[in-house]
């Protein structure tokens, strides 16, 4: 149990509402947080991330219902999975029996995959999500436009969220040409997702620049340093209770 979870809040920039968190794993070795920048990559050589991320899943949905229990307000939970999962056959099975077993609805629970599939993976991502979607399971493309992005990725997988990558947002060193280019680009971007009945989450906000951009180019739902950083289990739990007034 070295592998914990932390949470950052997603915000809806309308209210500066909290409508939900990704779920972000940490290893806590002898006292010292070892981020996954450090194991993931390590992990991903074999299929043992796919034991991390349904430990994760598992433990997410413990948590989950801890809160129900505890009668405190819950939001909707995103977890990332390797693109590796999409070998497995009985993938969706062994999902939903993860969540069905701790009890909660199926609601809470978003599952987040990259963009980045090749050509021979893309129909097993279509078929996985179109299963997950029939099991009643939000779905997400994790760091949209960060690639080689296929508008196939969205007209023929159907996602309920769409998150922008981080690099549409510009950084403070940039010049107007730069942002000339990525803010039209990731503006029609959320139009696409509102037309295609998506949500549009960005990625990275930092700074009140970020907001501005994205209150001004059809953005609703923001991520980031901004608002939160990823925090503990404790510390996101008490920010559920006190966004519930």
């Amino acid at each position: 149990e070295e592998f914990v979870v932390y949470y950052q809040p997603k915000v809806e920039l309308k209210g500066y509402k909290l409508i939900g968190a990704e779920a972000l794993c940490r290893w806590i070795k002898d006292g010292q947080v070892i981020m996954p920048g450090n194991f993931i990559p390590v992990l991903e050589q074999g299929m043992d991330i796919c034991k991390l991320d349904f430990y994760i899943l598992e433990m997410v949905c413990r948590d989950i219902k801890s809160w129900l229990d505890e009668g405190k307000p819950v939001v909707r939970i995103s977890v990332n999975m390797s693109r590796k999962h999409l070998i497995d056959i009985d993938f969706v099975k062994h999902l939903t029996g993860i969540i069905d077993s701790c009890g909660i609805s199926r609601e809470y629970i978003e599952i987040e995959f990259t963009e980045t599939v090749d050509n021979a993976g893309f129909g097993e991502l279509k078929q996985t999500i179109q299963n997950l979607r029939k099991e009643g399971i939000y779905t997400s493309v994790d760091d949209f436009g960060a690639g080689y992005t296929s508008l196939a990725l969205l007209s023929d997988i159907p996602w309920n969220i769409i998150k922008i990558d981080r690099s549409f947002l510009p950084l403070p060193d940039s010049d107007e040409k730069d942002k000339d280019v990525i803010i039209p680009i990731m503006k029609h971007i959320a139009l696409i997702a509102d037309e295609l009945g998506m949500d549009c989450v960005v990625e990275g906000v930092e700074n009140e620049e970020h907001v501005r951009i994205l209150k001004e180019n059809n953005c609703k739902i923001a991520q980031g340093f901004f608002y939160h950083k990823p925090m503990p289990k404790a510390d996101f739990e008490k920010l559920l209770c006190e966004a519930a007034g």
